[in-house]
């Protein structure tokens, strides 16, 4: 009886200490800024927020931080709040300010539940603390992982690599939030050097259910010899019929050269799959926007349509694994398109690319695949991997 009581109090304390985890398990939204201030002031409630930005807010925060667009926190502001609450959002009157008008802020909220775990990326370490900090940026996470992040996360978590919260940590952080991601300053601690941090991204159910990746080929359906580079996704679908889907699930840009666009110093006024991709020249330092390229990647439907069989005509045993489209068309002239609209690629396993850990040179309907042994992280070696390209139609009615 007594073994019968004591393996029962076990469990229940094992279900109180899971269930107390699961609580704690968090996750901070993106800042928004909504509101401009007016003559009443600046209001950035929730239900106006959730109105606009619907998936991308949880609908009960436990948590609310506010900052000025200029950075200082609602605290050191100087302002007095009609309402700042978790539950509500921020409202600033100007007529309850002593001496000055309400400043122009920006709110993030932190999640529990459902909302931070239903479309989670792995998690990701990318830098050590051992020189100014501990920097798990997003932009440079994007551009190491590109087909692991979506572009636009809904929502970050943070954990030092031992597995603690964020929270639980005595760090003080530079910046914390999905638009942004993570940085911890080495100088900014009190007694000692910041601790080693990894991060992981909550993104859009949309980017979760893609089971296989659909990537088309590059495209620029425009230059920036006049206002500026605007690859927008209805005048793709003008300038490539047939060629970009209707509702894509990322979106990667980099110049014509080549360069990833998040290297390039632009500001983008869209970088996203609602829109597509613009840069003007008015918003850059020196007037001009580089000359932009865009690739897709589509749900898995939109390579049904007209698909070559599988190719696997190199092995990763030398310098990595190349799967191009010119070996293709020069082994299997008759069976592949001179200029697919899309490509798949996956393990000879049965594994998609994107799920691999691998970093790709080339992964597109324009050149092809290309994994490199020396470009992966840790050492490691380039999988076997398998293409296979999605034509026009009229190329499977011949």
């Amino acid at each position: 009886m007594l073994v019968f009581q004591s393996t029962a109090i076990w469990c229940l304390l094992i279900t109180d200490l899971h269930f107390f985890a699961t609580a704690l398990e968090t996750c901070k939204t993106a800042w928004f800024d909504e509101g401009d201030v007016s003559r009443e002031g600046d209001s950035e409630l929730l239900s106006d927020l959730m109105r606009k930005h619907q998936m991308r807010i949880c609908s009960d925060p436990v948590d609310i931080e506010a900052q000025t667009v200029s950075g200082i926190k609602s605290q050191h502001s100087g302002n007095t709040f009609h309402t700042y609450s978790a539950s509500e959002g921020l409202l600033c009157l100007n007529s309850e300010q002593k001496s000055k008008q309400c400043d122009d802020f920006k709110v993030k909220f932190t999640c529990t539940g459902q909302f931070c775990s239903e479309c989670r990326t792995d998690w990701f370490d990318h830098d050590d603390p051992t020189a100014n900090g501990d920097y798990e940026v997003l932009s440079d996470l994007l551009s190491i992982y590109p087909r692991q992040i979506c572009p636009q996360p809904i929502a970050i978590e943070v954990q030092t690599i031992s597995g603690e919260p964020a929270s639980n940590a005595s760090d003080h952080f530079l910046n914390y939030d999905a638009t942004y991601g993570f940085a911890c300053v080495n100088a900014d601690q009190r007694r000692r050097s910041c601790e080693d941090y990894k991060v992981r991204f909550t993104c859009p159910k949309e980017f979760c259910q893609v089971t296989q990746q659909c990537r088309t080929q590059w495209m620029s359906s425009d230059t920036p010899s006049d206002e500026g580079d605007v690859e927008s996704i209805l005048q793709l679908m003008k300038t490539f019929p047939g060629q970009v889907c209707v509702n894509p699930v990322s979106i990667e840009a980099k110049t014509t050269s080549g360069i990833s666009a998040r290297h390039t110093g632009d500001t983008f006024l869209s970088y996203d799959v609602s829109f597509g991709f613009a840069c003007i020249n008015e918003k850059q330092k020196n007037k001009q926007c580089e000359d932009y390229q865009v690739i897709l990647t589509c749900p898995s439907d939109f390579c049904q349509g007209c698909r070559t069989r599988w190719f696997n005509m190199d092995s990763p045993t030398g310098r990595g694994d190349y799967e191009t489209l010119c070996q293709v068309q020069m082994l299997y002239p008759s069976q592949v398109c001179s200029q697919p609209v899309a490509i798949e690629a996956m393990t000879v396993s049965g594994v998609p690319a994107h799920e691999t850990g691998d970093i790709f040179q080339i992964y597109d309907a324009t050149f092809g695949f290309a994994c490199v042994t020396a470009e992966q992280p840790d050492g490691k070696h380039c999988q076997d991997y398998k293409v296979r390209f999605t034509c026009p139609l009229d190329f499977c009615s011949v």
